[in-house]
């Protein structure tokens, strides 16, 4: 609401200033407090300067000496403004003075540490910080805002890091990130090879059990056979029995005769009848 009220005083005072002119409005710029002003305004026990343009119709016959001395008499008159300082439009725009006063805002020159955004503003605005030319990827650079001092920084980009000879080298074995300040990869890399070393003794200690398993079995059932062997052989010793084929086998062996001559399966073995003529 203050700055409301602050708005209505301002332009309803340059309204009864010019209002036997072709003024047009009043566009407020800036309002700060301070001491000295442009125009001042009492708001309490402070003095807030307001920075304000007045624009006039474009065949206005009034220029800065006559808008100047109305400004002053309105203010002797008695109001709340307290003061008033005039800037001419080179000042407004920000362009070097020129003979015919930036009449033509578009075509004056900007003062030095100033530039236009573009060709289509009239006003010329501080030229921003930039990086240098070789703050890009070939040199694995990037321009940043800083955020404690707003102004644009050239640093190394993620993944490098800066020398003393103000190189940006890649970030060594494990470390990435700005400033190669992660050790994201490090970390991965050693738990890495620990758990790829415990899987290989795993792997050991399982093949070394397997194969102690098998050797005992072996030597368990070629126990359980010999005991068995010793138990045949202690009862044929006893009831008398013995394979003589064996030969001390405990699987006995069966022979075979094969006749001298194969017989004829189609022959009968009786004698035929003879015929009888």
């Amino acid at each position: 609401m203050a700055y409301q009220e602050l708005h209505f005083q301002i332009t309803d005072f340059f309204k009864s200033t010019f209002a036997n002119s072709d003024y047009e409005q009043t566009v407020i710029n800036k309002v700060s407090i301070s001491s000295s002003a442009r125009s001042e305004m009492r708001a309490g026990d402070s003095a807030i300067v307001a920075e304000v343009l007045n624009i006039f119709a474009e065949t206005t016959k009034e220029n800065e000496t006559t808008v100047s001395a109305s400004i002053t008499n309105a203010i002797q008159n008695g109001t709340s403004v307290t003061g008033y300082s005039a800037r001419s439009l080179c000042d407004y725009y920000g362009c070097e003075p020129e003979q015919d006063d930036c009449s033509n805002n578009l075509l004056c020159k900007c003062k030095q540490g100033m530039e236009r955004p573009n060709a289509q503003v009239p006003v010329c605005v501080a030229s921003a910080v930039r990086c240098p030319d070789t703050c890009n990827s070939d040199h694995n650079k990037q321009c940043l805002v800083n955020k404690n001092t707003g102004k644009p920084e050239c640093v190394c980009l993620p993944g490098y890091k800066e020398s003393d000879g103000g190189i940006c080298q890649e970030c060594a074995f494990g470390y990435s990130g700005v400033h190669c300040e992660d050790q994201f990869q490090l970390i991965l890399t050693v738990v890495g090879s620990i758990g790829g070393a415990l899987i290989l003794c795993l792997i050991i200690a399982l093949i070394v059990l397997s194969s102690s398993k098998n050797k005992n079995k072996n030597i368990e059932e070629e126990n359980l056979i010999e005991n068995d062997f010793q138990n045949l052989r202690l009862q044929q010793t006893t009831t008398g029995f013995s394979n003589p084929g064996a030969n001390g086998s405990i699987f006995p062996k069966v022979r075979a005769s094969v006749p001298g001559q194969p017989q004829n399966p189609y022959v009968h073995q009786r004698s035929l009848p003879r015929p009888d003529y």
